[in-house]
């Protein structure tokens, strides 16, 4: 069963920035492009049982830095690489969360993976479903969904 939730991804990321960031956020036409093999977060959760895929999303570390400093309310400056990547993993887990909802039951999802990265990570035998470009204070950053093959 191809699960296909544009909209609702949409929904939940808008959801998720005015409620815990309180952050602007708008869903756009523009495809996100790295930033480069050291200033590319990729967040990843697995989700596994009746349905089988991840959700990760994908980010500057600008807009990590920008994301942690409002979750901790501290300045930018004294923002740290761990916040940041602590931050992105309970982004994509909140994301992931939502999604599950929508997912045919038992599922569950695994605890985030975060990694710097080219924008290439592989998760064998698996297609895009869904994927959603966003810009909050002007950068993008985007949420794809993979479902797992057929056997």
């Amino acid at each position: 069963m191809i699960i296909q939730c544009q909209a609702e991804i949409s929904q939940f990321v808008t959801d998720i920035w005015s409620s815990f960031l309180n952050m602007p956020v708008i869903q756009t036409d523009k495809a996100f492009e790295p930033q480069g093999k050291d200033n590319t977060l990729a967040a990843c959760i697995q989700i596994t049982g009746e349905w089988q895929g991840t959700v990760t999303v994908y980010a500057p570390k600008e807009l990590g830095k920008k994301i942690a400093s409002s979750m901790y309310a501290l300045d930018e400056s004294s923002i740290d690489d761990q916040q940041v990547q602590d931050v992105m993993g309970e982004i994509a887990n909140m994301i992931a969360g939502n999604v599950k909802s929508l997912l045919p039951t038992p599922c569950s999802i695994s605890i985030p993976s975060v990694a710097v990265t080219d924008f290439d990570l592989h998760h064998p035998k698996s297609e895009t479903i869904t994927t959603v470009n966003f810009l909050s204070d002007n950068l993008p950053f985007l949420v794809v969904m993979l479902q797992q093959k057929a056997s």
